[in-house]
């Protein structure tokens, strides 16, 4: 079955999924889903992988995120192998399927992406303790118009959480944000 053009999909009264098929009989949905799940659980494997290096301290954190992730994972592959041909339009978080506003759609999407790889160069410039209470902060009060002193409160709590869990708990060990690197070399402190 061929793609259907703007023109066709207006008149067609098929479902969407049906109308978004490319050459193979594969929706675009199918194809989006099955790159991010790929990547998705790329990334479980490096977690895994590299945590086994590290003190356990540290190990802890991405193997329990491996060891909670892993199997919601496994089940949403099998639910797509086996419903690849049907056409629910039954699709993980944020979808792939154009709606009534595909610009707005468009942007939501950029939005996302630029959000986490923000905050990402700021867990790698500024370290979790400074980036994450921030970006949570900056993520309640912008999306969800939570009021400042909501969002601080939130940021305040995970900042706790971070502290009180990861530092004193575990004592897991963190990467020398490259910020206060610079910052301790221009600023040398005297013995």
């Amino acid at each position: 079955m061929e793609a259907t053009t703007p023109k066709e999909e207006t008149t067609n009264d098929a479902p969407v999924l049906e109308r978004r098929r490319v050459r193979h009989g594969i929706s675009l949905e199918i194809i989006g889903e099955s790159v991010l799940l790929l990547l998705v659980g790329s990334f479980f494997v490096y977690l895994f992988v590299e945590s086994l290096d590290w003190p356990l301290g540290s190990a802890l954190m991405p193997r329990i995120a491996v060891a909670i992730g892993a199997p919601f994972w496994a089940w949403r592959v099998a639910v797509m192998f086996f419903q690849a041909k049907e056409s629910s339009g039954q699709i993980m978080d944020i979808g792939f399927r154009s709606g009534d506003d595909p610009e707005g759609e468009l942007g939501r999407f950029v939005r996302i992406c630029c959000f986490i790889l923000g905050l990402y160069f700021a867990i790698w410039l500024l370290g979790f303790h400074i980036a994450m209470p921030a970006g949570i902060l900056l993520y309640v009060r912008v999306y969800d118009k939570m009021s400042w002193i909501g969002s601080i409160l939130l940021a305040l709590v995970f900042l706790g959480l971070l502290i009180g869990v990861y530092d004193k708990l575990l004592n897991a060990t963190w990467h020398d944000p490259p910020l206060l690197q610079w910052i301790a070399a221009f600023f040398p402190q005297s013995e």
